[in-house]
């Protein structure tokens, strides 16, 4: 069968879309981590070392200064030697690793910013507002 399309010949055959595999339709960003076991621990992985992160800047403590040294130092390194390092991580799941380590450190430098801020020695100071109690007669 032939279609004409204003002047030349398309074959039924051209028009027909082009078959798409499950997982192309699911490569969007993150996409394969749904499907792929590996890839989900990859990025349990990647969220447990950010959450790290997040948990232990500022901390003064020693556990929360070792912490944070561990979870820097593998932020840091840019060995690709394993699956389960930084750099092989954020390539697997197509994100760029120093966009990423960048963001953590300008997160780092507000929060201290912040917590120098609010008191003189540069600790957090929590505030917690209950509000006033109302007498019911």
């Amino acid at each position: 069968m032939e279609i004409f399309v204003y002047g030349p010949v398309v074959r039924e055959a051209e028009v027909e879309p082009d078959s798409v595999l499950p997982s192309q339709f699911n490569d969007r960003l993150f996409g394969a981590a749904r499907t792929q076991p590996e890839k989900r621990l990859q990025l349990a992985v990647l969220a447990d070392a950010v959450a790290t992160f997040r948990r232990w800047v500022g901390g003064d403590r020693r556990r929360a200064r070792h912490r944070l040294a561990e979870v820097d130092a593998w932020f840091a390194s840019d060995a690709a030697d394993g699956p389960f390092t930084f750099v092989a991580i954020c390539d697997s799941l197509n994100i760029d690793a120093a966009y990423l380590r960048d963001g953590l450190e300008r997160w780092r430098a507000g929060r201290e910013a912040t917590a120098q801020r609010d008191s003189p020695d540069g600790h957090v100071t929590w505030r917690v507002a209950v509000p006033p109690l109302r007498r019911i007669a």
